[in-house]
């Protein structure tokens, strides 16, 4: 018989450690790197303000999705610099200008997730005070 007709369509033994995996990526980052700690930090505060402020729903969803995109950003910079820091041993300038851009592509999508939320929250807390 055929090897492959043996294999299953998921082999949960091999997903599980998928998940494992990329857990321990997030623990790292969240451990060692400022930003991401900072940054969801911030996005719990902005879900709970959300809840307050009775955000419909749809536009949670939206500030969801931004959020896990700044998220997933910090995450893939975080693996960036790792990888430039195990190819590259001393100083390069190069090296700076691939770590620079990445950190660069973070900041950039950071401010228009805040946009996005300045879109969103701005509105709700005039009317409460106006």
């Amino acid at each position: 018989m055929d090897s492959k007709n043996n294999q299953t369509f998921v082999s949960w033994n091999r997903l599980k450690k998928s998940f494992f995996y990329a857990s321990q990526g997030v623990r790292h980052t969240w451990k060692y790197e400022q930003n991401f700690r900072i940054h969801s930090v911030i996005s719990v505060v902005i879900m709970v303000v959300a809840q307050l402020l009775t955000i419909p729903f749809t536009e949670q969803i939206i500030l969801v999705v931004v959020i896990g995109a700044v998220l997933g950003m910090e995450l893939i910079n975080t693996a960036l610099e790792h990888m430039v820091d195990l190819v590259v041993q001393t100083y390069d300038e190069r090296a700076k200008i691939i770590k620079d851009v990445a950190a660069g592509a973070v900041f950039m999508f950071a401010l228009t997730a805040a946009v996005v939320g300045c879109m969103i929250f701005l509105p709700r807390i005039y009317n409460l005070f106006f």
